[in-house]
């Protein structure tokens, strides 16, 4: 699969994204301008705080598609958040053309250039179920050495200067959680190519010539591209099986609403490892339940 359309369609990729893998930038020292410590419900919303963006590291030791240079030595703040029932949102907004590199509380690298057509050239991230911990940024600059002012921006609301609930270029920089959702392993010969090679998913993070076998095998890729709202999982309409197409039976078997699907037609996560052909099409409920969610497929 790795051709040279397949690379042409990975170096096509917006500047939005992460690698799980990529430890480059030193995430680990302490910030270079400060620590906030924010909990839900913080006021003043937004917090700012102004920095000298810039460094000489390349933004892209975080992820292939990350830009910019930034302190590689060390993140220029690190917050310290306690989550609640309201998105985060980290922006940049400076009189340069600045990059934003985040470390986030659950060990996923994320990056963003410019936002949107409204943001000019500021970049932001938004999380809409956001884990509590330690977050590490770094503003970048896109030539080395350069250290224009910038003011980092942490709010709880959309950025001043955009909606990032509509438009398309929202989409891609909104950070989805991932807790629900069975990712599997990495044992996929396409694994940490910065693409998603699950079936499972759509949009552009999936690559478009995905193959069955590598179902539930891509799983760094799949769930760093799912947290940046670059992919989703199938809808019925993007599946070859939709829901509605499947005759899911009833739920007589002995083992049915047990919370896993004990239907022999069935494989993935979700599905009983001794199922028996007598319970073919007598689990309805938990089947269609478990399909729903993207942790079976019909074989």
């Amino acid at each position: 699969m790795m051709s040279a359309s397949r690379c042409a369609v990975f170096a096509a990729v917006p500047l939005l994204c992460l690698a799980s893998s990529a430890q480059a930038l030193n995430w680990q020292a302490a910030p270079l301008y400060e620590t906030i410590e924010l909990k839900s419900g913080f006021q003043p919303d937004p917090h700012q705080v102004s920095i000298s963006a810039g460094g000489d590291t390349d933004a892209s030791e975080a992820g292939p598609n990350c830009s910019g240079f930034v302190n590689g030595e060390t993140p220029d703040l690190d917050i310290n958040f306690e989550a609640g029932e309201y998105p985060l949102t980290i922006y940049v907004e400076s009189a340069s053309d600045t990059t934003l590199v985040v470390y986030d509380a659950n060990g996923n690298w994320h990056c963003n250039d410019d936002y949107s057509t409204a943001s000019g050239n500021n970049p932001a991230l938004q999380w809409n179920s956001a884990p509590s911990g330690n977050y590490n940024v770094w503003v970048g600059t896109f030539n080395p050495g350069e250290m224009p002012e910038a003011v980092v921006k942490i709010s709880e609301r959309d950025p001043e200067w955009t909606d990032m609930s509509g438009g398309s270029a929202s989409s891609t920089a909104q950070v989805n959680n991932s807790g629900d959702i069975e990712w599997g392993d990495n044992t996929s010969r396409w694994a940490n190519d910065g693409e998603c090679d699950d079936p499972r998913f759509v949009g552009e993070g999936a690559h478009s010539l995905n193959v069955d076998e590598d179902r539930y095998h891509d799983a760094v890729d799949c769930q760093s591209l799912y947290e940046q709202g670059r992919i989703t999982l199938a809808s019925s309409g993007d599946t070859v099986n939709s829901s509605s197409d499947i005759q899911w039976g009833d739920n007589t078997s002995q083992w049915s609403n047990d919370g896993e699907c004990d239907d022999p037609r069935f494989a993935g996560p979700g599905v009983n490892s001794n199922n028996l052909a007598e319970d073919r099409y007598h689990d309805a409920a938990d089947c269609q339940s478990l399909y729903g969610q993207g942790q079976i497929y019909l074989k």
